[in-house]
């Protein structure tokens, strides 16, 4: 069955809006456009100004612009305002303090705040035609200073507490779903052996990681996956909320050749592009085992490296797959490319997936407790 949250609606998430800002900034072949504004592409490259790209970014994170894009002209900076305020954002230009995840607004231009600070913050988005094509839509300035800091008049910001996004590469994801096909064929609804089991049972996994209780402890890591899932609206077989709960359980074992890694953020936010290693770096970082199955575990990263790059924004693959069965390979590739699209948006919003021009934060990446 296809995963439906239980009926429940789905509230936007200003972390997709971010990590997708994220990787549009870092994809090649993205480039500002007045006349090609709603991204369309045109001679390979995708076009965005600045407002389309906030306008393509909001419904990355879930909100609907229905008098806008997709079908419709995107939101200029002359209604932005009124837009960001209708879609629940508040006004904060009062606040000093910028974050992660700000639209700023002056009249004629907008951006998304990539770093924040006090009094100015580091934005990203659309800036200028009137540079390289590398530097037209980036983190920084069109100028490719990176760490430019900037000021905006007007600020409007979704909650309290800012993005914290993922941002994590082809590579990196590829290599967790050739470790999770091994495990569970991606699937977020298996039961180790088909066999249902209970949350406090011993040595029976569940899910994409296959979850268990180790060690003689019946509230292990099973148990507190399931816990976690239900404290905050999942069903038990929720792919995103597994994904999330990877997060919040940041869980790392930095040995072997995890130890490259000194956390579960250092290895997400990972610029290698040495699939292997990334793979075998994971099963020993977060599965904690180092078995016969290395090989397979790298066909599969390779494969899923390959399907992500050719279908990771394919307006066909919507929802997870999930239920206490074994899928076939095109479920799991799906499901692969809903892995890569929770932790890095889906490649951003035109050209290929590739190795990021900005390394995400590490701060940013995992809301410790």
């Amino acid at each position: 069955m296809l995963e439906s949250a239980g009926g429940n609606v789905k509230m936007p998430d200003i972390n997709k809006a971010y990590s997708w800002a994220v990787n549009t900034c870092n994809a090649p072949n993205v480039g500002y456009s007045q006349t090609y504004r709603n991204q369309q592409t045109v001679g390979g490259i995708t076009y965005y100004d600045c407002s389309s790209f906030i306008n393509y970014a909001l419904i990355a994170g879930g909100w609907e612009t229905p008098q806008y894009a997709p079908k419709h002209n995107p939101i200029t900076t002359g209604v932005e305002i009124n837009v960001l305020l209708s879609l629940g954002f508040t006004d904060v230009s009062n606040d000093p303090e910028y974050l992660p995840g700000d639209i700023g607004w002056t009249s004629g231009h907008t951006e998304m705040c990539y770093k924040g600070g006090t009094g100015k913050g580091v934005f990203m988005g659309a800036h200028t035609s009137n540079a390289p094509l590398e530097n037209q839509v980036s983190i920084g300035s069109s100028k490719g200073d990176p760490n430019y800091e900037r000021t905006f008049p007007r600020r409007f910001r979704y909650g309290s507490g800012g993005a914290s996004g993922y941002g994590s590469s082809i590579y990196v994801i590829a290599s967790i779903a050739g470790n999770l096909r091994q495990e569970s064929n991606v699937n977020p609804g298996i039961w180790e052996g088909l066999r249902q089991g209970t949350w406090t049972e011993l040595k029976h996994g569940f899910g994409l990681g296959q979850w268990t209780n180790t060690g003689g402890d019946t509230h292990g890591r099973l148990y507190k996956l399931h816990e976690w899932l239900s404290s905050n609206g999942y069903a038990d077989d929720s792919g995103e909320g597994q994904c999330q709960y990877i997060i919040e359980e940041n869980v790392w074992y930095s040995t072997g050749e995890a130890s490259a890694y000194s956390s579960l953020s250092d290895f997400l936010t990972s610029d290698s592009t040495d699939i292997t290693h990334l793979t075998h770096a994971w099963n020993i970082g977060w599965e904690g085992i180092h078995d016969s199955s290395w090989d397979t575990r790298v066909t599969y990263a390779k494969e899923a490296y390959q399907y992500i790059l050719d279908h990771g924004n394919d307006s066909s693959i919507t929802q997870w797959i999930t239920g206490n069965r074994y899928l076939n390979v095109g479920e799991m590739l799906n499901n692969s490319v809903m892995l890569y699209r929770f932790f890095s948006a889906g490649g951003g919003g035109g050209g290929t997936p590739s190795k990021r021009k900005v390394t995400m934060p590490v701060w940013m990446m995992i809301r410790y407790r």
